[in-house]
């Protein structure tokens, strides 16, 4: 006769759908930026021989109103970060800093809290950590063109 304690400590099988539904808001966040992480290296190896082929315009909404749009500055950043020049990349478009910051942090520490260290927590999502990256691409978008209007107008 098969006890009710023996029922219960059949394991399940793997499911790879139960795996990822299963998962907390969290790690999902988690696993997806594992994904560009990877995605992202991949461009890197690829990156000088793309560069040779291609090269970028001016921006359409600049060259349109002749000021900068919000993202100006952003690829130069992600090249200067590239480069290993945090500082500059922060000049040009501070909001692609503290993204790749704020990814590496919360990558970080939902590594260890799977590897088990102890006292570890993995850093929760917050609604606050986009609105600050969106005041940062805000104020980044209005301080440079303030800047335009000073130099054309004075």
């Amino acid at each position: 006769m098969i006890d009710n304690d023996e029922i219960l400590k059949v394991k399940k099988p793997f499911s790879l759908r139960g795996w990822l539904f299963g998962l907390s808001y969290d790690r999902k966040i988690f696993l997806l930026g594992l994904l560009i992480a990877f995605c992202g290296a991949v461009f890197w190896l690829i990156y000088p021989y793309y560069v040779e082929f291609t090269h970028f315009d001016e921006c359409a909404f600049r060259h349109a109103t002749g000021f900068y749009c919000p993202g100006c500055g952003g690829i130069r950043a992600v090249r200067a970060l590239l480069n290993g020049h945090i500082i500059f990349s922060f000049l040009y478009n501070p909001f692609v800093t503290y993204s790749v910051i704020m990814w590496v942090i919360y990558s970080i520490s939902h590594l260890l809290e799977i590897l088990k260290v102890p006292n570890i927590r993995g850093m929760k999502f917050r609604t606050g950590y986009v609105y600050i990256g969106l005041g940062l691409l805000f104020a980044n978008w209005i301080i440079k063109n303030i800047s335009i209007l000073i130099v054309h107008y004075l």
